[in-house]
């Protein structure tokens, strides 16, 4: 609901290792073996990582000639240039081997290429550059393995190259005086997927003799390009970033121990989270958008007034980095939705001469969230462009890209990401087929799946899991921190916190079990998950620690609320809306929310006194031997009763369901349930009368009283809680007026200036789904083009599906939605529930 997404849960299998852990929960040993992690050993060394364990980095092939040549450079007192990349992998590699050569008593400096004026990996005039410096030997850090040229041109200026890095290999590799990354083809090497960083630590650890003290001073840095490299945290990435992460919390890194202050995280738990989304973020905006060597210095410096003011420097260029995100990001969804054919193109390529090259991969992961389906987009200079690309599982970009390597100037990557250049009259050509290609990969719609380890019972669900669970750090890509989901919860306190109430705290309420939870970026959903009666949750199960107690909470993942995919909703739905609408539009709506107030007090009603749940209420009701007549206003109530009674035969076979009673047709049926919102004539002949959920007003309640049969006895047992799923028919009938309209700015996309044209609801609605982000009832659509059609701006009309739209107006800010008598009447009537919902305060 929250999120277009599949859900895929794992089932719970038969584990054969619960005898020799008998303090795991058993949990932790299904999310293990789901890990590939299932024997003793494996169970063993995943949950007591060691430094220790990590392999000898003389099993890397060309590790031994890569020392031999450094330490050739070493004795001689030959220049070094490290030469690194921009992104925090590339920044963290850098400081490793510079300051690892610095304590080896090297002649050693560094070069980070400028993302903007020279790009990725190594170039002809970085390297005339260096070579003016008297550099005799590079050493590339997480990047080179597809410097073919560059290493060739460096040899003829006398310059040895030794590259270091961990990016996918092409057909042919660089003949360098060595090259170290684990994955080229003979390398036996026993794990493949370390970050650029990580061979860096590797190279540090053999050139320092295999030296423990300088191992532990590298691995806070190390940890740092692993986590924000999106590697997976398997194998050895998982001992670096373990303990990496310890260091990282008791750092003496000055410029760590800034940034860290800067960030009110001094003195907290840091864990992958953090480090991902806010010191990563950070080293990354200014190789992005400025120049990396401020990070470079950052990390390297010993004076700690230097790195407060570099680390609010980095503070500063992060903000400037997400305004132009936010910029390039609007620019680009209007592009799409304008320009392309979202049914056609399985993948999204779009250009401008006006984006910054160094923001458009973070945009480009945002689409691919927007959009389901992999995203290109190009920064255009001139007659080049630079691409940066994200994908989707099942589609590897990396190989899509090498499919068309011919419209290529270069390009690199890994299966999810990849970076380009090309020229501009390649563009065309390479949207066309690289859709070709993806067409024959990926379906029409691909959603995306969450998947979930395991559902738990809410008796699973307690503190000792929640820390177990912690074992289990640190989380990342290929040890993804556990997703849970568990069944019909209802709300039971709601309340929006946070800045500009962007968050939800919730009290969950399952039988007798009260649990807590917080749902980030969740708070325009609010009003959504307090009107639904049950919810399936998805999940991060965590310790929650607040001034020295500690419990267990929910971090919501998503929600289904499973009553939306219901056929009998549906159908019920059908007939209330269809009626409501009918009911509106007539003049009885008029009479029935007149400001006329009728004597309410004078009419003898039983409460709920007991306070027993409502179904049970309606039950006992309906197993004695009286007439019962149930007044029900809203769909949602409706069905929550007969999906109640849909296993009680007895009851279902003398129940009759209508959504209008005509007092000439005797139904024959002694439990009568009536579905109306507006109907005031309730002149049945019932022995007891229950008003179920709450009218819509003060008046139609008052009229529903002074209207019942003088010997039928009222019970009323709705409370103030239930006025949400009014509310809820009301924003489905006509939503709110930010709403209307960016369904408005919508419809003037999609017409592409035109003023006339045609188009598939079902579309629309879909559209409409990733725009605004909720799912209007057909109805609801309707009463919109109602409200644009009376205000002058179109006219429409709807057939088999299909509605066309003439555009009537060419300065539609300057109609008022005032004119509309549809939108007044729904004012009209939300004026009125509010009005009644305050008078019924008490119940």
């Amino acid at each position: 609901m929250l999120k277009n997404v599949v859900w895929k849960i794992s089932p719970r299998e038969t584990l054969h290792e619960v005898i020799n852990f008998p303090n795991l929960n058993p949990v932790i040993l299904q999310l293990l073996k789901k890990r590939g992690v299932e024997s003793r050993d494996q169970i063993e060394v995943f949950l007591d990582s060691k430094i220790e364990d990590l392999y000898n980095p003389m099993l890397m092939k060309d590790m031994e000639k890569a020392v031999e040549r450094i330490n050739v450079a070493l004795k001689k007192s030959e220049r070094i240039t490290v030469y690194g990349d921009y992104d925090v992998d590339g920044i963290t590699s850098t400081c490793i081997i510079l300051k690892t050569l610095k304590k080896l008593g090297g002649n050693v400096d560094y070069y980070i290429p400028s993302r903007l004026d020279e790009g990725y990996g190594l170039n002809m005039d970085s390297i005339e550059k260096i070579q003016r410096r008297g550099t005799t030997l590079i050493i590339t850090v997480d990047n080179g393995i597809s410097s073919f040229e560059e290493v060739e041109y460096a040899k003829t200026l006398g310059i040895d190259v030794i590259i270091t890095d961990h990016h996918e290999p092409q057909n042919q590799i660089p003949q360098a005086a060595a090259v170290v990354n684990p994955k080229q083809r003979n390398c036996n090497y026993p794990f493949k997927n370390l970050a650029g960083v990580g061979v860096a630590l590797k190279l540090a650890h053999a050139l320092t003799n295999f030296d423990q003290q300088t191992l532990e001073e590298n691995l806070e840095l190390a940890a740092l390009g692993t986590i924000a490299d999106i590697v997976p945290l398997l194998d050895e990435n998982r001992i670096i970033a373990k303990h990496g992460l310890i260091h990282m919390e008791k750092t003496h890194n000055k410029g760590l121990k800034a940034m860290k202050s800067l960030l009110n995280i001094s003195d907290i738990h840091l864990d992958t989270t953090k480090v991902s989304f806010l010191l990563a973020p950070r080293l990354n905006a200014v190789g992005r958008i400025y120049t990396a060597e401020i990070a470079v210095e950052l990390l390297l410096t010993e004076d700690e007034t230097r790195a407060f003011e570099l680390a609010q420097t980095l503070e500063d260029i992060n903000q400037e980095r997400q305004a132009i995100e936010s910029k390039i990001l609007n620019q680009a969804r209007e592009m799409i939705e304008r320009d392309l054919e979202l049914d056609e193109d399985r993948v999204i390529v779009v250009s401008s001469q006006e984006w910054h090259p160094g923001v458009i991969g973070i945009v480009a992961s945002r689409l691919v969230e927007i959009y389901n389906r992999p995203c290109i987009l190009i920064a255009l200079d001139g007659e080049e462009g630079r691409g940066s690309g994200r994908s989707v599982p099942g589609f590897n970009i990396f190989e899509a890209l090498s499919q068309f390597s011919h419209l290529l100037k270069r390009y690199g990557g890994h299966e999810q990401a990849a970076g380009f250049s090309i020229s501009v009259d390649n563009i065309e050509l390479f949207k066309e087929e690289i859709n070709i290609l993806a067409r024959r990969i990926l379906k029409r719609n691909y959603t995306p799946e969450l998947d979930i380890d395991m559902e738990l019972k809410e008796e699973d669900i307690t503190l000792d899991l929640a820390a177990q669970i912690e074992l289990l750090e640190p989380f990342g890509y290929g040890n993804p921190k556990p997703v849970f989901m568990c069944k019909n919860f209802c709300v039971d306190h709601i309340r929006t916190v946070g800045n500009e109430d962007r968050h939800l705290k919730l009290n969950l309420k399952k039988k007798q079990k009260q649990i807590a939870a917080i749902g980030f970026n969740l708070g325009l959903y609010k009003e959504e998950l307090y009107m639904a009666p049950v919810m399936d949750i998805a999940f991060h199960l965590e310790v929650n620690r607040w001034q020295g107690l500690m419990e267990p909470q929910l971090k919501i993942k998503d929600i289904k609320i499973p009553y939306l995919q219901d056929e009998l909703l549906i159908k019920i739905e059908e007939g209330y809306y269809k009626r409501f609408y009918s009911a509106f539009k007539s003049e009885m709506i008029k009479l029935s929310l007149s400001d006329h107030l009728p004597d309410m007090d004078s009419t003898e009603v039983i409460k709920n006194e007991d306070n027993l749940e409502k179904n049970e209420y309606v039950k006992e009701l309906f197993l004695k031997e009286r007439r019962v007549l149930v007044i029900i206003n809203t769909p949602y109530q409706a069905w929550r009763l007969l999906e109640y009674l849909k296993g009680m035969e007895d009851i279902k076979n003398d129940t009759g369901v209508f959504f209008c009673l005509n007092p000439d047709i005797d139904s024959g049926k002694k439990n009568i349930i009536l579905i109306n919102p507006v109907d005031t004539c309730c002149k049945e002949n019932a022995d007891d009368i229950v008003f179920y959920d709450a009218p819509f007003s003060a008046q139609i309640y008052g009229m529903r009283l002074k209207n019942m049969s003088c010997g039928s006895t009222i019970h009323v047992i709705f409370k103030k809680t239930d006025f949400r799923f009014n509310h809820m028919v009301c924003h489905k009938m006509l939503p709110e007026i930010e709403d209307i309209r960016k369904i408005y700015s919508l419809l003037d996309r999609m017409s592409a200036n035109k003023l006339r044209f045609i188009m598939n609801i079902n579309d629309f609605n879909t559209k409409l789904r990733r725009y605004i982000d909720f799912d209007l009832h057909y109805m609801g659509l309707v009463n919109v083009f109602k409200v644009f059609k009376e205000m002058g701006i179109i006219d429409f009309k709807i057939k088999h599906g299909f509605v066309q739209i003439d555009k009537q107006n060419d300065h539609p800010q300057k109609a008022s939605l005032e004119t509309s008598d549809t939108y007044r009447r729904f004012v009209f009537i939300k004026k009125k529930l509010k009005e009644f919902e305050q008078l019924q305060g008490g119940i």
